[in-house]
């Protein structure tokens, strides 16, 4: 209890004193929580509970999903070969918004285009596409920041976020990564009825990190979509 209260900072908002690196002090070197080990789940603060959690509220019933910023979870998502399902609840399909999210996962998880292809029809169903005009990089580099890697991965989005990369060995992966935006971002759309744009923020943002993933590797996709969704998604300022 020594180590809790020494590696505690009391003020206006309580946190956890960081480390090198931003290294939580609690976690051994394993990368596992000391606290868990020691005093278990209960004994953890609420953003150890929920982190990396996000969930999405209905009438009845709330989706629970984890976020790319956890590296874990990351690989958990990007690297399954299976097509995602979700455990709904019963009558959840009545739900229009629900019903019409089922229509967009069904088009990304059709396995007999690539997934370039896959993104245009999606555009199609919505009627919708990005803008011509903007330069991607000036957007983003404008944002919020939190950490300098960040900055080495959009210099490779300056001449565009067109993707030279016609190998489709990485298809299934970013098909679960628009799965994981479009489960993430898009039914908040029942709040500000912004129901294309949601969808056009999942394309902006795959098409964004494949223009950033130069190698064409798991390896790179990982560390890029850990670092998104740090940035990005965890700001509402820069989701904005």
């Amino acid at each position: 209890h020594s180590k809790i209260s020494k590696n505690i900072e009391f003020c206006e908002t309580p946190h956890f004193v960081l480390g090198e690196n931003e290294r939580c002090p609690f976690l051994n070197n394993n990368g596992l929580c000391d606290i868990i080990i020691n005093l278990g789940e209960d004994m953890l603060c609420q953003i150890c509970s929920d982190h990396p959690r996000f969930r999405n509220f209905y009438d009845g019933f709330t989706e629970i999903g984890l976020g790319l910023t956890c590296e874990a979870a990351a690989e958990i998502i990007l690297t399954k070969e299976d097509k995602t399902t979700l455990n709904l609840p019963s009558d959840a399909l009545k739900l229009p918004i629900i019903k019409f999210r089922e229509n967009l996962f069904a088009v990304l998880q059709d396995r007999d285009f690539s997934i370039d292809e896959r993104v245009d029809n999606l555009l199609t169903l919505i009627g919708a596409k990005l803008p011509d005009s903007v330069d991607w990089y000036l957007v983003f580099n404008g944002l919020e920041k939190l950490d300098s890697a960040w900055d080495t991965y959009l210099s490779r989005i300056k001449d565009g976020i067109q993707s030279p990369i016609t190998d489709n060995t990485l298809d299934t992966a970013y098909e679960q990564l628009l799965i994981y935006l479009i489960f993430r971002h898009f039914t908040d759309c029942r709040y500000d009825e912004k129901l294309s744009e949601r969808v056009l923020f999942a394309v902006l943002i795959y098409k964004v990190i494949k223009a950033m993933n130069k190698s064409n590797s798991i390896k790179e996709l990982l560390e890029i979509a850990r670092l998104y969704s740090g940035e990005i998604e965890y700001s509402d300022q820069n989701i904005n």
